[in-house]
């Protein structure tokens, strides 16, 4: 079963406290035969030398230097020289358990599937606990790539992230990431699902997620129209490519985060952002009111904020 290889793309940058647990986890997996590619996107702490140390320990490992470019460019430059015939994305500051590979590799062969995924575990913030995701048969699933992007606009957590997932290499090389600071990994996610004919998921929580004080998910964010638009960019992208390909349904599934993501953050919005994105809102609002796809309470909550906007 181990004859193909598969690579593991980690970015890495000044996480010298979670590294090592991070590199571990990958080295101890059940499948061995692994690549391993610790991309140091410009680290100021050890992290830098942590990685050579590695390097030195396990020929599976491969250290890239680089300067400071993000995460996008760091993973890029990993896919760029990763040779495995399937590709794992992890974050530096997280870990996966011990069959995380093996388990997602199975899912993928017994399904002929070309992308298979797993829910995670997320850890209680200034602690070293995680919580278990609550059990369900919902996430155990073969489906296409319409079926699972419909997934991942009602259930978001879990869907819209590329570290929880084993691709076929073809997938991620003809898609490079883009060069955002916020939500790369939602927007690529279109691209890879379309890609896919087949995606497999299990119930199983085979990764661990941190939330690091500092890090980009959980830094406090200046929410002018600027940095709104970085937040808003893969949905305009998703809408656009919907609208684009008669997906109405989908469509309206996309505007309904739309319509959540700027619900969510209104009060911390500026003044020029508020303007902005109220109309913003209403044009989005009215082809998903009126689109089947999602449900009523939904449509209510987004209605009831609409006459606030109006009055406001």
């Amino acid at each position: 079963m181990e004859k193909e290889a598969i690579s593991v793309i980690v970015p890495v940058y000044n996480v010298e406290s979670y590294l090592e647990e991070c590199v571990e986890s990958i080295i101890n997996q059940s499948y061995k035969n692994l690549e391993i590619i610790l991309v140091d996107d410009g680290s100021t702490d050890n992290s830098s030398k942590i990685c050579d140390d590695f390097s030195k320990k396990d020929i599976r490992i491969k250290v890239i230097h680089k300067e400071n470019g993000g995460i996008s460019k760091a993973r890029n430059a990993g896919i760029e020289i990763a040779t495995g015939d399937y590709i794992a994305f992890m974050d530096s500051d997280d870990c996966i358990k011990e069959t995380f590979i093996e388990e997602l590799y199975k899912l993928l062969k017994e399904n002929d599937a070309d992308i298979a995924g797993c829910r995670f575990y997320r850890n209680i913030p200034n602690t070293t606990d995680f919580v278990y995701p609550k059990e369900s048969e919902d996430y155990n699933f073969v489906t296409d790539s319409k079926g699972m992007m419909k997934r991942l606009y009602n259930d978001m957590g879990v869907f819209c992230v590329v570290w929880n997932k084993l691709y076929k290499k073809d997938i991620v090389k003809k898609h490079p990431f883009p060069d955002l600071k916020i939500a790369e990994d939602a927007y690529i996610m279109r691209e890879y699902m379309f890609e896919a004919k087949k995606i497999a998921w299990t119930s199983k929580a085979l990764y661990m997620y941190r939330d690091r004080p500092g890090s980009i998910m959980t830094s406090k964010r200046n929410f002018g129209i600027e940095e709104q638009e970085q937040r808003m960019f893969w949905l305009e992208k998703h809408i656009a490519y919907y609208k684009a390909n008669k997906m109405d349904e989908l469509q309206a599934l996309a505007e309904k985060v739309y319509l959540f993501n700027i619900h969510e953050v209104w009060s911390d919005l500026d003044k020029g952002a508020k303007k902005f994105y109220k109309s913003k809102y209403f044009e989005k609002y009215g082809h998903m009111l009126k689109t089947k796809g999602n449900p009523i309470k939904s449509k209510i909550k987004y209605t009831i904020f609409a006459i606030k906007l109006v009055l406001s």
